[in-house]
């Protein structure tokens, strides 16, 4: 994962020009220095410590130095209420290491029961949720549709694992339903891609790297003058798998439905309505090649479209090192806009979704207009997602960061490996253009984002049901970091959870468009994927300001089907069932 493609002087000038000009927009600059006054009045983050929340696993991931490419991806978790109590529990990746190492920790994933009041216990034996496999995501999904969520592992080495939940109990079900990609795999999504009223899969697989025979003849590669692990541009890239539901099992039929493409080192999925047509599509984030998003044609086939939809490259043309990934509406314009985590000495990228004069699907890359480009040109990132973190009725970005290379530190090259992590808030739309700027948050001394780590999954959830968005992150080597969201924001909110019909009970695929008492709107998907190897809180959350009155929704399910709710109360969770 080397930054082969860095910005140069001249790039970094660039963007300061653009910043700048975005900055001298009266209308703007004013507005910002408001909200950021305001957003920093008002965000405000608790670490959790481990002796206290219980989460105590030692991370694992290959040897101190990183030298070999599957070192440097890291792990992610999953939330998910695996014994029905109606709290959300906590299911950690563990990695492993590569032959002639010692693990500086023991081995193994764990499952981490919620006691309330941000306590944890380890229940990993007991729940027959047991595994020694080198795991890199956790995806967490009710493929049975029976009401609980299942757990499907990404593997490293050897095959990917399911797990099926018996009321709390979990049964190896790999054999059974299949799915048992070889990888080595990264990121998954599970969706309904021939819309037949179950869930698919689509495994995203990384490098093809063989210890006993590792690139560069066993030898480091350059990079800034530094010996660092190969790759993965030189390694081979492993093909990505389609698996259709048929009856329960997973059969491959990545050429049946049009997910052909060359293998691209995948390491972020997102699968969702990006065009908004009433079916779901499929966004695969590369590392050091083009992006890959497969449009749903309908019927059960799919267009590879990056291309053409301005979702492969940024806008100076250049493939970059995609790491994580999320979308939503920044700009409340009821449209979909991407955000993608890349390597350090780069940009991370907002595209903006919209459509060309006749009509067709493009994004636009709005990074420096949003003032995303700076403030990420040091940082490797990877887990992100899209939160409105101040209830205020617009969202905000959260993105984790640490570096692949150990080597860095103490050398000139512009980083480090432990990284802060960062919050970016959204002051607000703007102008007949609805312009949107992004501020840098920073954070009091004191506050759990002052802490520095070398951070890779992102996980988002409402643990204490208060109706805001708290985070836990999984940290290289160490044990995950834990924050309690205590902002202290006076803004309305209101939740969903949705409850789908048929084989694909978790309605991922579902569209929402939420009007509030001001008669405002915000829209929300039930996607599946994004952020970095993790699976986030699944309840849909809005932040509406100060538009206290009730609320009115309409869903588009799945299958279509069109559903309103008027006269919803704010300042709670509400669950929705398609009937």
């Amino acid at each position: 994962m080397t930054a082969r493609f860095a910005l140069g002087l001249w790039a970094l000038l660039l963007a300061g020009c653009s910043e700048e000009a975005a900055s001298a927009d009266p209308v703007r600059a004013s507005g910002s220095a408001d909200a950021t006054t305001s957003a920093a009045a008002l965000l405000a983050f608790t670490h959790i410590p481990p002796e206290q929340c219980g989460l105590k696993l030692q991370n694992v991931s290959g040897g101190r130095m990183k030298l070999a490419i599957p070192e440097n991806i890291g792990q992610g978790a999953a939330v998910l209420d695996y014994d029905l109590d109606g709290d959300l529990d906590l299911f950690i990746a563990n990695g492993g290491v590569l032959p002639g190492i010692s693990p500086h920790a023991p081995l193994g994933s764990r499952l981490y029961r919620n006691d309330g009041g941000f306590r944890f216990t380890e229940v990993t034996a007991a729940s027959g949720c047991l595994t020694d496999a080198w795991v890199h995501g956790v995806w967490a999904v009710d493929f049975d549709a029976d009401g609980d969520r299942d757990l499907y592992l990404t593997v490293f080495r050897g095959p990917n694992q399911f797990f099926e939940n018996r009321g709390g109990r979990f049964v190896n079900a790999t054999e059974r339903w299949g799915g048992a990609d070889t990888g080595p795999s990264t990121a998954a999504a599970f969706f309904d891609a021939d819309q037949d009223g179950d869930l698919d899969l689509y495994v995203g697989n990384y490098v093809d790297y063989d210890p006993e025979h590792p690139p560069n003849e066993g030898r480091p590669c350059s990079w800034r003058g530094l010996s660092v692990s190969c790759g993965p541009l030189g390694t081979t890239p492993a093909p990505d798998h389609f698996y259709r539901n048929d009856g329960g099992r997973l059969v491959e039929a990545t050429e049946a439905l049009g997910f052909m493409a060359p293998p691209s080192y995948t390491l972020g999925t997102l699968a969702m309505d990006l065009d908004e047509d009433g079916d779901t599509d499929l966004l695969v984030v590369n590392d050091s090649v083009p992006n890959l998003l497969f449009l749903n044609q309908g019927q059960g086939r799919f267009t590879e479209s990056a291309l053409a939809c301005g979702a492969d490259r940024n806008e100076d043309g250049r493939a970059q090192s995609g790491m994580g990934v999320d979308a939503g509406d920044v700009d409340l314009d009821l449209k979909t806009d991407i955000f993608i985590t890349n390597f350090s000495h780069d940009t991370n990228t907002m595209r903006r979704g919209g459509r060309t004069a006749d009509g067709a699907l493009f994004f636009t890359d709005v990074t420096f207009a949003m003032k995303l480009g700076t403030p990420s040109f040091a940082k490797l990132s990877w887990g992100t997602r899209m939160l409105d973190l101040d209830r205020d009725g617009d969202e905000d970005l959260v993105v984790v960061s640490g570096h692949v290379y150990p080597q860095v530190d103490g050398a000139d090259v512009g980083t480090t490996y432990a990284q802060e992590n960062q919050v970016f808030v959204n002051l607000g739309v703007t102008g007949t253009q609805r312009q949107v700027i992004f501020e840098e948050w920073q954070p009091p001394e004191g506050d759990g984002f002052r802490l520095k780590n070398c951070s890779r999954g992102l996980v988002a959830a409402d643990f204490d049901d208060d109706g805001d968005h708290d985070l836990l992150v999984t940290e290289m080597d160490s044990i995950p970091t834990l924050l309690r969201n205590d902002t202290r924001a006076d803004g309305a909110w209101i939740g969903f959870s949705l409850e789908g019909a048929g084989g694909n009970r978790e309605a991922i695929g579902a569209r929402l468009v939420l009007t509030d008492s001001a008669g405002r709107k915000q829209v929300r998907q039930r996607s599946f994927g994004g952020g970095f190897l993790s699976t986030s809180d699944a309840r849909l959350h809005c932040g509406l300001g100060s538009a206290r009155g009730p609320a009115s929704l309409t869903v588009r399910w799945p299958d279509g089907v069109e559903t309103t709710h008027p006269g919803l109360t704010t300042g709670r969770y509400h669950k929705l069932t398609r009937r």
